[in-house]
């Protein structure tokens, strides 16, 4: 139980940096936008609604990735996939984090690799980090994750825990009174 809260928090905190990190971008570019640049796509804009851009699917991010990580990114997928198709979905926990893993932190890992620049990997490379090393352990913390996930049946796990609260509920001020009798004898 403590290892899935323990990749729950790492998954988030990757999500976070790449969130921020997009967020970063996004900004700078809007940034650099010149009055020139602008008034055209000002002008088109009122013409007629662009499309909103749909993010990629992981399948297609996969797909770019160099050998061995497209290996390990496919078959991350196939599992989260064939876990939705085998009915893991009545485990409200799981089923989110399969869900999330497909459409937020698998993308958001595979972009992150993606979207580096020539200086960014010269910096990770100095620092004794490769790229394609750092792309590997991240998706095996996934892959970690999504199988420690499928192990547990927290759905029994949490009608246990249900349970247990409803009884200490229910019967807490009956065990407060069985305290009591030894203490009646006594006097």
């Amino acid at each position: 139980m403590m290892a899935v809260l323990i990749l729950l928090i790492i998954f988030g905190g990757i999500t976070a940096i790449v969130y921020v990190d997009h967020a970063g971008k996004s900004a700078r570019k809007a940034m650099t936008l010149t009055p020139q640049e602008a008034s055209p796509l000002s002008a088109a804009a009122a013409q007629a609604p662009l499309p909103r851009p749909q993010a990629e699917a992981p399948e297609s991010l996969a797909l770019r990735l160099p050998g061995p990580a497209r290996t390990q990114a496919w078959e991350l997928l196939c599992t989260v996939i064939d876990a939705h198709r085998a009915g893991v979905d009545g485990d409200s926990r799981t089923a989110y984090l399969l869900s999330q893993t497909r459409e937020a932190y698998l993308p958001d890992t595979l972009r992150a690799y993606l979207n580096l620049t020539e200086g960014a990997r010269r910096t990770l490379e100095s620092q004794g980090q490769p790229p394609e090393t750092l792309l590997t352990e991240q998706l095996g913390l996934l892959e970690d994750g999504v199988r420690e996930a499928l192990r547990h049946d927290h759905a029994t796990a949490d009608r246990l825990l249900s349970q247990g609260r409803f009884l200490r509920e229910r019967f807490g001020t009956a065990e407060s009174e069985l305290s009591l009798g030894p203490k009646l004898r006594k006097s």
